[in-house]
């Protein structure tokens, strides 16, 4: 569920980028980018990381097959896949934007930050384990969103 935070972040990329996202889209976009920081971490988003990325937005897209139709749906996951592509090449305009507002949600949506969490874990494993600077800003989220080492780590199912 959107906040001020969210709704206000959504009109500030909204001004910049001009995208058909609904401020709910918005925000399941949104809780995704820790995930596109962890990828970013080294200065190279790899081919497998990549992989992810794209996978990630079907995933969202597809998420929404109940309220769009099938062509609608891909759309809305090509869309993903180009937004994020663009925060990859803009992260340094969008990092402290999209991490505040991150901050100010899980003070409110406690639940959402170990998803959000162990989901970055996901991209920082992606490729030949966790390198020394993903486990760097993992410990620079983790410090940031008050999270536990646990909470930063791969999902219960996967250990």
């Amino acid at each position: 569920m959107p906040n001020q935070h969210i709704r206000e972040l959504y009109q500030h990329y909204q001004d910049v980028r001009q995208i058909s996202l609904s401020v709910d889209q918005f925000t399941s976009f949104l809780a995704f980018f820790p995930a596109l920081l962890i990828a970013a971490s080294d200065g190279i988003v790899d081919r497998e990381e990549w992989l992810y990325c794209q996978r990630l937005a079907e995933g969202l897209g597809y998420s929404y097959r109940e309220e769009l139709s099938t062509e609608e749906a891909n759309r809305l996951t090509l869309l993903y896949r180009q937004e994020f592509a663009y925060l990859l090449k803009h992260l340094s305009s969008w990092e402290e934007p999209f991490l505040n507002t991150l901050e100010k949600y899980f003070l409110e949506n406690h639940y959402a930050k170990k998803f959000v969490s162990q989901t970055a874990w996901l991209f920082a494993d992606a490729s030949n384990g966790v390198s020394a600077e993903e486990e760097s800003k993992m410990t620079y989220l983790r410090n940031r969103f008050g999270l536990s080492k646990e909470d930063m780590s791969p999902f219960d199912e996967l250990r």
